[in-house]
């Protein structure tokens, strides 16, 4: 497992391919990367339920050949309850060492047994004064790791990193957030079909990552309830309520305060534990582009979040892009993109 955020600089044209396999759909970007230049290859977007094995790799296939990809290698990453991300500090030692070491405080953190995951570590800081080391932690249920291997390589793609989906994020949050100044503090939210992935990015470096279990699913089953509406249709009108824009924010509000109440005490936690603040919160995801969610965060947080957009970093002067997906769902790219600058 590859969990290394730092910008990597290509010294030869390779073109990469990020495929997001969601819980309700199937995102894939192929991107081709010189130096610090990335260019859109394609993209594209299929609705699959991710529990159903054959047509979930049926979807992929499909759409690989639909959007006309061309790379065999193919980077994924995995979320949720099977995946624990920490950040610890650990004693300074000797790389020999810290292999040995990282087993014995990885136990410590995991609910599951040693044997059943994957366990992978980044030194993130060294701090010699202290004697410490700054370390994020991952581990992974095997099971759920390779069984998702396993769906790509029977969809026709090499795996060649298995991610996280919240370092995915960031990675592309990084490169369209470049210019910003340093030392400032940045949080961001995915929200997904399942999930909400947040982390906070600080000089170039995430330093707090977590998944709420609050995601788009959860507002459409909320508007599908209120309105007798099928779930489809509670999710066109999500994103296009039009007149009945007052229905949606009430019968929604319950879900969007226990989101803006979670993502408070992330952030608090955060505050508490480097004794800094956040200076922005950028949102993206299917479901950031819900009518009256940007309000609402302003009301929570005192100040507008920003929207933010996946592909911003990209060339996307091909004439064979579907610019009417990226006009319509270029939020929902955000682990695709991410997993494809690697």
């Amino acid at each position: 497992m590859n969990f290394n955020i730092g910008k990597r600089v290509q010294t030869k044209l390779k073109n990469r391919v990020g495929l997001d396999i969601g819980s309700s759909s199937v995102k894939m970007v192929e991107i081709s990367s010189l130096g610090e230049n990335s260019s859109l290859v394609c993209l594209g977007m299929k609705k699959a339920s991710g529990s159903v094995r054959e047509p979930l790799i049926e979807a992929i296939r499909s759409l690989s050949g639909e959007i006309r990809i061309t790379a065999k290698e193919a980077a994924i990453s995995v979320s949720g309850p099977s995946v624990i991300v920490r950040f610890v500090s650990m004693p300074k030692m000797r790389d020999d060492e810290l292999k040995g070491a990282i087993k014995f405080e990885a136990e410590k953190h995991i609910p599951f047994p040693i044997n059943e995951c994957i366990v992978d570590h980044q030194v993130l800081k060294k701090n010699d004064k202290e004697g410490k080391l700054e370390m994020l932690l991952v581990a992974a249920r095997k099971d759920f790791v390779m069984n998702k291997v396993s769906i790509a390589e029977e969809s026709g793609f090499s795996v060649n990193t298995v991610d996280v989906d919240t370092f995915a994020v960031a990675n592309a949050f990084l490169r369209s957030h470049f210019h910003s100044p340093a030392g400032k503090t940045a949080a961001f939210l995915n929200i997904g079909s399942s999930f909400t992935n947040v982390g906070i990015v600080r000089d170039g470096v995430i330093c707090f990552a977590r998944d709420i279990a609050i995601g788009g699913d959860d507002f459409n089953q909320a508007i599908s309830k209120s309105l007798s509406i099928d779930m489809k249709s509670a999710e066109d009108l999500k994103l296009s309520p039009k007149d009945k824009m007052p229905d949606i924010v009430e019968c929604t509000k319950g879900i969007t305060n226990n989101l803006l109440d979670e993502t408070r005490l992330s952030l608090s936690y955060y505050e508490n534990q480097s004794g800094r603040g956040v200076d922005e919160i950028c949102i993206s995801g299917g479901s950031s582009v819900m009518p009256g969610l940007e309000t609402l965060f302003q009301e929570a947080f005192e100040s507008n979040p920003i929207l933010w957009d996946p592909l911003d970093s990209l060339d996307k002067s091909r004439d064979s892009l579907n610019t009417v997906l990226i006009e319509k769902a270029k939020s929902s790219f955000a682990v695709a993109v991410g997993l494809a600058l690697r």
